[in-house]
């Protein structure tokens, strides 16, 4: 966090803040018209306070229909702009969301729960990351084939698809959501966004402050609703050309099936993860690794599809890893108030979520493995969806607490006594996101990396979202989903590939 931020009341700016509750639809806020009475609502709660935040109305099929012929609309004048023109209005919307930091943050953190300093950190990761895009704009372009030349010249070209749909989540709701509509709108497509309904205020207001940046109104429209009628209807939906979705496993199959049933549009997801960390004996006195293996697990209090929730430990060094990471939580992590500059680690962002968490504290118990709660800094709260970091020693991989994602501050801790038995550990789950190895050896670095089947691997290292490099691309493996993220090859997704012959003689 800047020095800019060091004097700001949270609290104060909390209490002023404004909750928009229509649907930015054509470059401004829509009223959802509802005939009779039987429309549905939902309101969106501060899971640290379990207080009211704001009451939405569910976007119907119609606002749905609306915003996607608002979209098509505008798709042919934004894909006609000169490369540089769409680069200076995506820079500028880039430059916009930094202005409105503070803003944005606080959203995140009143409906999510996120601490204010990683919420700012979020949206700074969001600027950062449309700002890579919108440099790309000008430097992604086709090839010339080889053909014969005296009577052809033979062009493979990149175009943007149409209208592209994106449902993001709730766990990191403005970056998640950026990470989709950059490279889209990049590409030269046009955007329709269904978020969270935890958490939509801060994608809404991206909407808003990025026409006010100057780009051209119905390239972004975001519309509040439940998944199973709005996010449904939009992956349903025939005129969409494009389908991104960030969240569980479950719903994005079932996506999957709309998709197909309509007009079979391409579907991008980045799905659930049981990611696996590796220490060897090797590596267990290197300098931070305490630190870093909690955060890996422990990092948005686990809620983080790349959360590297299993531990597994050579059995030689077990117990001075395990030390490593009791003591160095209690001094990375602050729990407390997210308003507060000083929290790290602040509550589940919902009751659902809280409970699905101690469901699986009571599975792995009934397993037989043993549960340390671990000490944060900071005092406990005693309202609130809060709960301490915990460690299951003695796992196993066939416990549900190590093959299934939690999504929350729980790690399961295995050992193993050969490099084979660490890789098929690793590799023994369905999922594939991400992979962190901890070793001396260049040689058995190099194996790991090739051999896991995670599309991210981290080699004595960890970091988080919005330290990620914008110019890294990444694509899951199993049913961690499909499609390529971020970087240069981040924005092929979002473009069609047309073949033009030119007859010459």
């Amino acid at each position: 966090m800047t020095n800019h931020y060091a004097k700001i009341d949270w609290s104060q700016k909390a209490a002023s803040i404004n909750f928009e509750t229509r649907a930015f639809i054509g470059g401004d806020y829509q009223m959802p018209s509802h005939k009779g009475t039987d429309c549905q609502t939902f309101t969106t709660l501060n899971p640290a306070t379990e207080s009211e935040l704001a009451t939405y109305t569910d976007a119907s099929s119609n606002l749905i229909d609306q915003a996607v012929a608002v979209a098509r609309q505008a798709f042919h004048p934004w894909r006609q702009l000169a490369p540089d023109q769409r680069k200076t209005v995506l820079l500028a919307v880039a430059n916009k969301i930094e202005a409105e930091s503070e803003t944005l943050a606080l959203y995140d953190c009143l409906e999510m729960g996120m601490p204010i300093s990683m919420a700012l950190e979020q949206v700074e990761g969001a600027a950062s990351f449309l700002r890579y895009n919108a440099e790309l704009i000008d430097k992604c372009y086709g090839e010339i084939a080889p053909a014969d030349a005296t009577i052809m010249l033979a062009l493979s070209q990149p175009e943007p698809r149409g209208v592209v749909g994106i449902i993001s989540p709730w766990n990191f709701p403005l970056l998640t959501a950026i990470l989709a509509i950059a490279p889209a709108l990049a590409a030269g497509n046009t955007v329709v966004v269904k978020p969270s309904e935890q958490t939509p205020s801060s994608v809404l207001k991206l909407a808003e402050i990025a026409t006010e940046a100057g780009l051209p109104p119905g390239v972004l429209n975001v519309l509040p609703g439940l998944g199973i009628t709005a996010g449904a209807a939009l992956a349903g939906h025939n005129d969409v050309d494009k389908l991104h979705f960030t969240g569980s496993t479950q719903v994005g199959r079932q996506l999957m099936v709309y998709a197909g049933q309509s007009n079979g549009k391409p579907v991008m997801l980045e799905l659930g993860g049981k990611s696996p960390q590796i220490v060897f004996e090797d590596a267990a006195n290197l300098s931070g690794l305490g630190k870093a293996l909690a955060q890996a697990a422990f990092y948005n209090t686990g809620q983080i599809c790349v959360a590297k929730t299993r531990l597994l430990v050579h059995e030689n060094c077990k117990e001075h890893i395990l030390a490593a990471i009791k003591a160095e939580t209690q001094q990375a992590f602050c729990i407390g108030n997210p308003l507060d500059e000083q929290t790290t680690f602040g509550p589940i962002a919902s009751r659902k979520q809280f409970d699905r968490i101690n469901t699986y504290l009571n599975f792995g118990q009934q397993a037989g493995a043993d549960l340390h709660t671990l000490t944060t800094a900071g005092d406990m709260p005693t309202s609130g969806h809060f709960i301490q970091p915990v460690l299951f020693d003695n796992a196993n991989n066939d416990m549900r607490i190590a093959q299934e994602e939690i999504f929350g501050p729980v790690l399961s801790v295995i050992s193993f006594k050969s490099d084979e038995e660490a890789l098929q550990l690793a590799n023994g789950v369905s999922y594939g996101l991400a992979a962190s190895v901890w070793t001396k050896d260049l040689s058995r670095a190099r194996r790991f990396a090739r051999d896991l089947d995670a599309g991210e691997i981290s080699i004595c290292a960890t970091t988080t979202p919005a330290a990620q490099p914008a110019s890294l691309s990444v694509e899951p493996f199993g049913q961690s989903g499909h499609g390529v993220l971020a970087g240069r090859r981040g924005l092929e997704p979002y473009q069609r590939t047309k073949a033009v012959q030119i007859i010459t003689d």
